[in-house]
């Protein structure tokens, strides 16, 4: 097994995964001085679309430089993930999803919408806890905030409960 292959197709064992992202909380103290977190990074795509938003927090200091590191950082997410896609052999498109996909047998436009909204979602509470998840359970917890445990609580507990849900109404208790 190459090397190439290791890294962008097969799935990492668990423990490596953590030992990358447990890495990446005092690099990013280490070499830029801040914390890890995506939300902030969505802020920043949202502002070049929108760049002349009234949104308040999105014309805040941090959003003076749309194209930080924090733009990067979302740009290699998205990236990665469709290069880990290609070396895996997968189509250059799909519409599956797993179980949820094959539990339901919507329209594509259906699905877009249902994630689009789930998306929509996602910010809002990562705007309303004032982080997302990355940000509270991984840096917060890792520098002993309280805060962010109680975020993280709340997290945990709801996407269980929003599990559960989808799963009872959306898949039919599947």
């Amino acid at each position: 097994m190459s090397i190439v292959h290791f890294l962008f197709v097969e799935l990492w064992p668990w423990w490596l995964g953590g030992i990358a992202v447990g890495l990446l909380v005092p690099l990013m103290y280490y070499f830029l001085n801040t914390a890890l977190g995506v939300s902030t990074g969505y802020g920043n795509l949202v502002k070049i679309i929108l760049p002349k938003t009234k949104l308040r927090w999105l014309n805040t200091e941090t959003f003076k430089n749309k194209f930080n590191w924090r733009f990067i950082f979302i740009v290699g997410m998205i990236l990665g993930g469709f290069l880990s896609a290609r070396v895996s052999g997968m189509a250059l498109t799909t519409d599956v999803m797993g179980l949820f996909t094959q539990q339901t047998d919507w329209p594509t436009v259906a699905y877009l919408l249902w994630f689009f909204l789930g998306g929509a979602v996602l910010a809002f509470g990562a705007r309303l806890a004032g982080g997302c998840t990355s940000g509270h359970c991984i840096h917060g917890l890792a520098t002993f905030q309280k805060s962010s445990l109680v975020a993280t609580i709340f997290f945990l507990l709801f996407g269980v409960i929003g599990t559960w849900l989808i799963k009872l109404f959306v898949l039919g208790g599947a």
